[in-house]
């Protein structure tokens, strides 16, 4: 193991020479080609038939493998985007990869350790805000590029500001701005006492419910699951609707057609432990374990990673409701 450590660590320094040394030459053509969009953060249209090398990837059954080898593919796109620092779309690419590893890798594994091992816990969601806000500002850095003035606008606090800025995005900023607000939520999730979030807290659900009237069905309702989860845990006072929350559930499961665990976790999760539904809950997480993680390959590692998710809340209902 220390070998191959060693060997990929060694790859990677040689990746890192030789982007350094031939950014000029390379640099526009390999980070577009990685990104999936232009230095504009315009997405590039791929052949019907062209092969998707990610699948390695994104339809891995094995969640430890992917885990393992993630940070390398992580810190090759650091490396990539130091390289050539003005792409938008690496920008994106490389925001979004942080808030994956931070989210899959980091904090879900985290949760299910026991309680004597706090620090340990602690720890682990420590490195996952820090990931979260490391894509989060790379995603504002993306979009800024394109809206001169964006981050500091969504930044600022004032909801006036952040509306006006919100008007301005397009259907090329909807990626950077779910995972802009991705990373946002997720680190307000871990630290919801952080004064710089929770003064910020309005912004992210702005820019996502701008993002879903651009591309409403994303990611298969992927803006919706957020929205959701987002209304139905934050304060009144902070944002929160319980209504707004069940419409976006509603959306979530209609963008999924139901064949992705997401909304189905979110509902249990999100909508049924606040409301004491221990009957929906378990049926709703009984539907996401029902779904055929080979029916959509593409999205297989997602979804098995959601199905563990919802195993482990099955397991331990009697944790969320309590029994008279």
């Amino acid at each position: 193991m220390k070998l191959i450590q060693k060997a990929a660590f060694a790859s990677l320094v040689l990746s890192a020479s030789l982007l350094l040394s031939c950014k000029t030459l390379v640099g526009n053509a390999l980070s577009t080609a990685l990104a999936g969009a232009n230095g504009k953060g315009v997405p590039q249209k791929k052949k019907a038939s062209a092969a998707d090398p990610m699948i390695a990837i994104t339809g891995e059954t094995d969640v430890t493998l992917v885990g393992e080898f993630f940070p390398t593919v992580l810190k090759s796109y650091e490396i990539l985007q130091a390289a050539n620092p003005r792409h938008i779309g690496l920008m994106t690419m490389t925001g979004s990869l942080n808030i994956m590893y931070a989210n899959a890798f980091v904090q879900t594994p985290a949760e299910t350790l026991p309680n004597e091992e706090f620090d340990r816990q602690h720890e682990a969601f420590e490195r996952a805000k820090l990931h979260y806000l490391r894509g989060r500002d790379l995603c504002l850095k993306a979009l800024d590029g394109r809206h001169a003035g964006f981050r500091a606008s969504v930044l600022s606090g004032d909801e006036d500001a952040v509306k006006k800025a919100c008007v301005k995005l397009g259907k090329y900023d909807v990626e950077a701005s779910y995972w802009a607000c991705a990373g946002w939520l997720g680190a307000f999730s871990l630290d919801p006492l952080s004064a710089d979030l929770l003064g910020t807290i309005r912004s992210p659900a702005l820019i996502l419910e701008r993002a879903a009237s651009l591309a409403p069905d994303y990611n298969a309702g992927a803006i919706w699951e957020l929205l959701c989860n987002f209304y139905m845990s934050a304060p009144p006072e902070f944002g929160g609707d319980t209504e707004r929350g069940l419409y976006c559930y509603n959306e979530a499961l209609r963008a999924s057609g139901g064949k992705t665990p997401g909304p189905y976790v979110t509902y249990a999760e999100a909508i049924c432990v606040p409301a004491g539904d221990r009957k929906g809950f378990e049926s709703s997480l009984r539907k996401a374990l029902a779904i055929d993680p080979d029916a959509d390959p593409s999205r297989r590692l997602m979804t098995t990673i959601a199905q563990k998710k919802a195993k482990r809340l099955l397991e331990h209902a009697s944790d969320y409701f309590l029994e008279w």
